[in-house]
């Protein structure tokens, strides 16, 4: 049995991924496209990489939000938590490491 303040910790978590997941979005968009603004980038297999990877930062976090329920209703009440708190706390660390530049 699962203690009530772990389901009200996941239920701000889940918000939280979600309010990150709609800032993300059009952040994600405009950057990924920005790959390729050289002439012919689109050959270039980094530039795809990149754009990938940028676009991949906005799925993150809804996989941490639904693999956190999942877990949650598994019976895995902490493993869950740190699932869905990892991605905020890896944006958070990129922010305040590429933010101060």
């Amino acid at each position: 049995m699962s203690k009530p303040y772990y389901r009200v910790i996941l239920i701000l978590l889940t918000v939280a991924c979600g309010v990150c997941a709609l800032v993300t979005a059009p952040i994600a968009l405009l950057t990924a496209t920005m790959a390729f603004d050289t002439p012919d980038s689109y050959r270039e297999v980094w530039a795809w990489v990149g754009f990938f990877v940028i676009l991949s930062i906005l799925f993150w976090f809804i996989i941490g939000a639904i693999a956190g329920w999942a877990l949650h209703l598994h019976g895995w009440t902490r493993t869950s938590l740190v699932l869905s708190a990892t991605p905020l706390l890896a944006a958070l660390i990129s922010w305040l490491l590429f933010g101060a530049i």
